[in-house]
């Protein structure tokens, strides 16, 4: 028996110092973020994406918007 698929929101940058800054803003506004590479739907950016739970993503948004650093693009995935 397989493990259940969980849901993620991955947000791509067009930098890696964009990427990175918006890792500093989730961490200070205490939203669970995970640095993953970019996945295909995001190839065309610069890379680095950041992995958060559906469920935080408007605290993410927030976070990054208010840091100078809104994602460029975003994508829903899955993973064990």
């Amino acid at each position: 028996m397989s493990a259940p698929r969980r849901r993620f929101i991955v947000y791509g940058f067009a930098s890696v110092h964009d990427a990175l800054a918006a890792e500093a803003a989730l961490k200070a506004a205490a939203v669970p973020v995970v640095v993953v590479p970019s996945p295909s739907e995001l190839d065309e950016l610069c890379g680095i994406a950041m992995r958060v739970l559906p469920g935080d993503a408007a605290a993410a948004e927030k976070a990054m918007e208010r840091a100078g650093t809104p994602a460029r693009a975003q994508a829903k995935i899955e993973d064990l």
